[in-house]
């Protein structure tokens, strides 16, 4: 059998670069090199987040197809296909809710410009996002893991999906991800806009590499600045460490008088933040929530 006959377009992707050119023109044209880039940005975040189980596409995975361009402001299609078992891909994006390669390059955008306020687990396996703009997004968890991962190499496929837009004639790109089956899988947009301060946000710093990891853990208070958030100690059973607080609900409490003991354990939701500057490696704790605590099993104190 030929192998296109075995191929199956699981969704389209639609980039629609606009802009005018410098006779005023609607833009019809790009630099072959931004195109290029594009297209390899494409691929390599299609390619992380299919290895980390996000499209549901089993060992197999999927493959990016490009279709010419059409008439109008400058429009690349490009369709995503498996070529294996797309019964099964269909079955499982159905169930589970899958995401578009659309829906991941608006979190992936998204995590660059707002950092994470908060996160929660949900029975469904999905992960609630709430982002420090006020918005939020349900997550599936393979794609929330990977979001998590490989900062720097996110930066650069974003800037290669949006090369075209350090071209001053070149305003804007429409983003437009159409699933062929299925119900839509979140409530990220379908369609959305990027434009030049997005490309702006994801400038790489060749010197810098910055990650996140979002985590629970059990801690204990080893330190309280009740005047300063910003300097407070959190004591694991593996570190002591300084951290941020930013849960304005407990610190309130705190200031109204909530007595805390230093054997009192708490449930943190923590980002690390981490920066790997010249060979040195540095890690900041970000208290977003205190979710519970109790007393320790030994404390007599009452």
């Amino acid at each position: 059998m030929d192998k296109d006959s075995t191929n199956s377009i699981v969704e389209s992707l639609t980039l629609r670069f606009e802009g005018k050119a410098e006779d005023g023109t609607a833009l019809h044209e790009l630099r072959a090199s931004h195109v290029a880039e594009v297209l390899q940005g494409l691929v390599g975040l299609s390619s992380d987040f299919a290895k980390a189980g996000a499209f549901g596409d089993g060992p197999a995975g999927s493959e990016l197809l490009v279709r010419p361009p059409k008439e109008g402001s400058f429009l690349i299609e490009v369709l995503r296909v498996v070529q294996e078992n797309p019964e099964m891909v269909a079955t499982t994006a159905a169930a589970a809710g899958v995401p578009t390669l659309s829906q991941v390059i608006w979190w992936a955008t998204k995590s660059v410009r707002a950092d994470v306020a908060d996160f929660t687990p949900l029975e469904n396996g999905n992960v609630k996002v709430s982002w420090q703009d006020g918005t939020a997004q349900e997550v599936p968890r393979p794609a929330w893991d990977e979001l998590q991962k490989r900062d720097k190499r996110r930066k650069k496929q974003l800037r290669q999906i949006m090369a075209p837009l350090s071209d001053s004639q070149v305003s804007s790109v429409e983003i437009e991800g159409t699933p062929t089956d299925g119900p839509e899988p979140s409530d990220a947009p379908e369609v959305f806009t990027l434009t030049r301060p997005d490309y702006d946000a994801v400038r790489p710093d060749d010197d810098i590499n910055e990650s996140q990891n979002f985590f629970e853990v059990e801690a204990q208070m080893s330190a309280i600045d009740f005047d300063n958030p910003t300097k407070w100690r959190v004591r694991t059973k593996d570190s002591n460490r300084a951290a941020i607080v930013e849960d304005d609900t407990f610190l309130n409490r705190v200031a109204s008088g909530l007595a805390i003991r230093k054997s009192d354990i708490f449930k943190l939701k923590v980002r690390e933040d981490i920066i790997e500057k010249n060979g040195k490696t540095r890690r900041t704790w970000t208290v977003l929530k205190v979710e519970s605590y109790r007393k320790a099993a030994n404390d007599d104190d009452a």
